[in-house]
């Protein structure tokens, strides 16, 4: 049984849906349907297993600072892919459907989940499932050391929009105050329709409504602000999690954003999340227990955690931390960095492009969360004029 049919249920639902054989599994949803509510992004050759549902492609990426100057790359052969939300769901949707042995079933909630004799019981809104074993997928309050909150919309201008085409801008108009990095993120999709996003970096989530107030300042800025808006999407990513509060239950494997899905150091989870699938899949068509996220080989999470505490500890430096891995640092290292490929070589030049201190003075110093509950909403403040373009979910 799977509990919760987002991004990592129904990635595994759909890849065992498509196999000729395999378990009988039951996926259980609370949404009765699926929205065009969120897009994931990430760098591959052109031609992989889901490319038939990437709707743009970019060659180029760039950062760029508060004051515009920008710094931009590429990699032969490698791009940056798009899959909206809504294509990634229809898709699995499908799959699933023309199988006789996976069941999704939308509008039903899972409750308690507790062990029995020869597997896991869970009480779900429509009465009682047993099953062998339970890969849970849903969100869940966690413990992090930093959180990545962000607001976005997709529009339609009547003229062209400011930004290039061919370009996406993954971190731009780099800057922090008291509350931490603040950064434009946007995706163009054609000469006048593209997705803009305002993300911050903080010790604590920020509320949705709070990010929407300053994402329209900075479309205004941007000479967008009668553009005809198209769709919505945000989130709060939880970066370098805790160790979990629930319980372990005997048969039951976490997985997704809660199970260890997202990077620690980016927030990035589309392509970590489709390998542990197939890992998950081939396991279980071959008679064995699921499992959850491989566990981060050391080196990566090593740096990872003292990448964050120097963030956390030094909030108002963190536009510089990023800038200088923006230019110092070879593209295809950076990539591989960012897409859990780094090899040491690309580790000791990205440590080298970095100010040494800060990072230094984190090595030894305990990991500091934010406990769940700890975790208010906060307050920022309007953000002054901007241009560019920056990030992804």
């Amino acid at each position: 049984m799977v509990l919760g049919a987002g991004l990592a249920g129904l990635s595994l639902a759909a890849r065992l849906a498509r196999a000729p054989s395999g378990p009988r599994v039951v996926v259980v949803e609370p949404r009765t349907a699926y929205q065009d509510d969120r897009s994931w992004c990430f760098w591959q050759p052109e031609q992989h297993e889901l490319s038939h549902l990437v709707s743009h492609r970019w060659t180029t990426w760039s950062f760029s600072d508060a004051a515009g100057s920008a710094v931009r790359h590429q990699v032969p052969e490698l791009f940056y892919q798009y899959i909206r939300g809504i294509d990634f769901y229809a898709s699995a949707q499908a799959d699933i459907a023309q199988s006789p042995r996976v069941d999704l079933r939308l509008g039903v909630r899972a409750e308690m989940v507790s062990a029995v004799p020869d597997g896991v019981r869970v009480e779900t809104s429509a009465g009682t499932l047993l099953a062998r074993q339970v890969i849970d997928t849903r969100p869940r309050p966690a413990a992090a050391m930093l959180y990545q909150s962000f607001v976005g919309v997709e529009f339609e201008c009547g003229g062209q929009h400011p930004f290039d085409p061919t370009e996406v801008t993954l971190m731009g108009s780099l800057a922090t105050d008291e509350q931490g990095l603040s950064f434009v993120y946007a995706l163009p999709l054609g000469p006048n329709r593209a997705i803009v996003e305002w993300t911050r970096f903080g010790t604590a989530p920020i509320k949705r409504e709070l990010l929407a107030g300053e994402l329209d300042h900075v479309l205004s800025g941007l000479g967008l602000n009668d553009v005809r808006r198209v769709r919505t999407e945000g989130g709060v990513l939880a970066m370098g999690l805790g160790r979990q509060t629930v319980p372990e239950i005997p048969g039951v494997v976490l997985a997704g954003n809660a199970g260890g899905a997202l990077r620690a150091a980016s927030g990035y989870g589309f392509l970590r999340i489709q390998r542990w699938a197939q890992m998950c899949t081939d396991r279980l068509l071959a008679g064995q227990e699921a499992v959850g996220h491989p566990e981060e080989p050391w080196l990566r999470r090593t740096f990872d955690r003292i990448f964050l505490q120097a963030v956390r500890a030094h909030p108002e430096r963190t536009a510089e931390y990023f800038l200088a891995l923006a230019r110092g640092v070879p593209p295809a290292t950076l990539v591989r960095f960012l897409s859990d490929g780094a090899r040491a070589s690309d580790y000791a030049k990205i440590i080298l492009s970095l100010p040494w201190s800060p990072f230094i003075a984190q090595v030894a110093a305990p990991t500091v969360f934010t406990s769940a509950s700890a975790a208010q909403a906060i307050p920022v403040a309007t953000p002054t004029a901007t241009t560019g373009s920056g990030e992804t979910q």
